[in-house]
């Protein structure tokens, strides 16, 4: 009988990765696992965690949001950089929780956008319509899948009565704090935002990359031929156009709901996370750090309501599976990949309006079983299909079949590419005519 498959990833997916049946490592702690991190601190770390691969005869990294992404000097060329894990021929994947421009954020564009363009890592993406506008511009082995629910105890008893006090509860941050006084934008910038915004209040099938490089045509992508810094230039004008766009689906999928809520329902509506005061001048109760309290609130509330942020445009979010998984009734705005993943009705619940918000809440509070039945529901398919377990499997069966792990056939030679034409110095310069991105 073989082997199971030997795999490194972070704290995050260590145990889920486990319970998937493989063999796993988890990877070494390094000065410092944030994501943001200089290009220069990467490659401080890149022998530590190239060494951890060799000792441990790793066989995939699975990464949480680029934590674990370093550099070494170029087998081919030591003047050159590549990844640490295509130094070894390893397969490495970076599972990403937000959008590609919320990380790396002390990484200077140009570089940040030629590492994206390496064929020798996959990224995981979460929905659809980011991975469509990364393969629009350009980026190579995109995966698509959805986010998953960590593997854990789980409780699966009938759901307590519930404690005295608010029916329904938020727990999240405000979508962003683009809405903070004294922050001055040139019209110039609002336009392309502002006009997928009214396309998509009419066409909300159009995703933004159709309505920007389609329906409008506000620019080209960028193309191969393109020089490297064209190609970095064209991207980040495309990110930076869309901040607006992202701002408007902050407001329709998430900070519109909380502000409607907080004053139609008062102390029977509960926002837990920061920041609500100081952008929204909202009554909150700070975050809840700890994961199984937090978890036990979803359980307790009887309404748990699940709101997005405008980083997302047709997928779900992690709450979807947090909630579901640990028991909790769930009520959600609706976006259009959720019916691929709970049935609608009798696994969750969705709203599409003020109106139809405070009608399903009045409904639930009058029907306790049935808001029992479809907790229960929930979390049935959420422990039989959406954990981070089930998402390992799919990824190495994925793997396999391209051939780029054990059990599939081997990595042709041409496949395994460095950075080429990128020395160190330049790698690891900042250049000061860097377009900077807005993060969302």
């Amino acid at each position: 009988m073989p082997s199971p498959l030997r795999i490194a990833t972070t704290k995050q997916l260590h145990h889920s990765a486990q319970q998937a049946g493989f063999e796993v490592f988890c990877l070494p702690t390094l000065p410092s696992y944030d994501f943001n991190r200089s290009l220069e601190q990467r490659f401080s770390d890149g022998p530590i965690i190239k060494k951890f691969l060799e000792d441990h005869q790793i066989e995939l990294v699975v990464d949480f949001n680029t934590e674990a992404l370093t550099l070494v000097p170029s087998t081919d060329n030591p003047s050159e950089m590549m990844l640490a894990t295509a130094a070894l021929r390893i397969p490495y994947v970076a599972c990403y929780l937000d959008p590609i421009t919320s990380t790396m954020a002390n990484v200077p564009w140009s570089d940040h956008w030629h590492i994206l363009e390496s064929h020798d890592w996959i990224k995981w993406i979460w929905e659809t319509a980011h991975s469509d506008e990364l393969k629009r511009l350009g980026l190579p082995n995109i995966l698509t899948m959805p986010m998953a629910a960590a593997n854990d105890d789980f409780n699966t008893s009938p759901l307590p009565d519930p404690d005295p006090g608010p029916v329904i509860a938020f727990m999240g941050h405000p979508a962003s704090g683009w809405f903070k006084s004294g922050q001055t934008v040139s019209s110039e910038a609002i336009v392309p935002g502002l006009t997928a915004a009214a396309v998509h209040a009419d066409m909300p099938d159009l995703a933004f990359h159709n309505i920007y490089y389609d329906l409008y045509e506000f620019a080209q992508p960028p193309i191969r031929s393109d020089d490297r810094a064209i190609r970095a230039e064209k991207s980040a004008k495309y990110f930076n156009d869309k901040f607006f766009y992202n701002a408007y689906l902050a407001i329709k999928q998430r900070d519109r709901f909380a502000k409607f809520l907080h004053h139609k329902l008062g102390d029977a509506f509960e926002l837990v996370g920061d920041h609500w005061g100081e952008i929204h001048r909202l009554k909150h109760t700070p975050r809840i750090w700890d994961m199984k309290a937090l978890h036990e609130r979803m359980r307790r509330v009887p309404i748990c309501l699940n709101l997005m942020k405008g980083c997302l445009e047709s997928g779900l979010n992690i709450r979807h599976f947090e909630i579901t998984s640990h028991g909790g009734f769930m009520l959600t705005y609706e976006t259009p990949e959720l019916s691929a993943n709970f049935e609608i009705g009798k696994e969750c619940d969705v709203f599409h309006d003020e109106h139809e918000l405070l009608e399903k809440i009045k409904y639930y509070m009058a029907h306790d079983k049935e808001r029992r039945e479809i907790a229960a529901a929930g979390q049935r398919r959420t422990l039989r299909q959406h954990l981070y377990s089930h998402r390992f499997q799919t990824l190495v069966d994925l793997l396999r079949k391209a051939g780029m792990l054990r059990g599939g056939s081997v990595i042709p030679d041409s496949q395994v590419t460095s950075m080429t034409n990128t020395p160190a110095q330049d790698l690891l310069s900042k250049t000061k005519t860097d377009q900077p991105v807005q993060k969302v």
